[in-house]
């Protein structure tokens, strides 16, 4: 899975694959390939990734010779070290500000533990999930969305005594890679609801024959906890750059 992944970076940053297994960084010019994933932004000024080795940057053209000084001789993880006051500055002089720094989970192994739960759960897939819309509390699972290019394709949905506790949702970001996603009501949080849900859906998602994958912000330690206790383990850093709007 991990091939796959670096893959379709290698995809998404207009580099190859082996770049990440580089020990020094590498800096692209930004592509826009349309195999690239899905919620990829179109109006990125600076995407830049890392598997554990060296950084892989891929940046405007405005941004290449500062990019290669700002990534000389570092070791990869330290390009997305703080302070990033540097790398924001050069970005604001150039109508850009950092918007995405996120950590990547694969699975361990395609056999993952089922959810031993007594919660009631269904599952969703396509139009169905549709059912779910009129709930607005479930946006970290679901992209209310069937008729995007990226779009939910899967839904977990967790209930007790026939309340909705939480839902865990996959997306299309490529045709073989989808994300996973969850959502717990706030005060059902305690109760190992998210980890069930994404046990599911992560199993439904591996039946159906997909690569899934699971992120999280650096600082979201609970969601963290989540995918660790799932079975997935942290693979990959991303950090993202776009033009501000005006």
């Amino acid at each position: 899975m991990i091939s796959t992944l670096k893959e379709q970076l290698a995809i998404d940053l207009n580099c190859i694959k082996e770049d990440f297994d580089k020990k020094s960084n590498t800096v692209k010019i930004l592509g826009k390939n349309r195999m690239r994933r899905r919620n990829i932004n179109d109006d990125l000024q600076m995407f830049m990734a890392c598997f554990g080795k060296g950084a892989v940057a891929a940046v405007s053209g405005e941004l290449e010779t500062f990019m290669r000084q700002y990534v000389e001789n570092k070791d990869g993880f330290r390009c997305f070290d703080m302070p990033l006051h540097v790398l924001e500055n050069e970005l604001k002089r150039h109508g850009g500000i950092i918007n995405e720094i996120e950590e990547f989970y694969l699975l361990e192994s395609r056999e993952i533990c089922q959810a031993d739960t007594e919660l009631d759960i269904e599952i969703l897939e396509g139009d169905a999930i549709k059912k779910l819309y009129d709930d607005d509390r479930f946006h970290m699972a679901m992209g209310y969305s069937q008729e995007s290019d990226r779009r939910d394709m899967l839904a977990a949905a967790a209930y007790k005594n026939g309340e909705l506790l939480g839902v865990a949702g996959a997306s299309n970001d490529t045709d073989q890679i989808w994300q996973i996603g969850v959502d717990v009501v706030p005060e059902k949080q305690m109760h190992h609801v998210a980890t069930d849900i994404v046990k599911i859906i992560s199993n439904e998602v591996l039946k159906r024959n997909k690569i899934p994958y699971y992120g999280t912000a650096w600082s979201n330690i609970a969601s963290k906890r989540v995918a660790i206790n799932v079975g997935y383990k942290p693979v990959w850093v991303e950090l993202k750059a776009v033009k501000m709007r005006q």
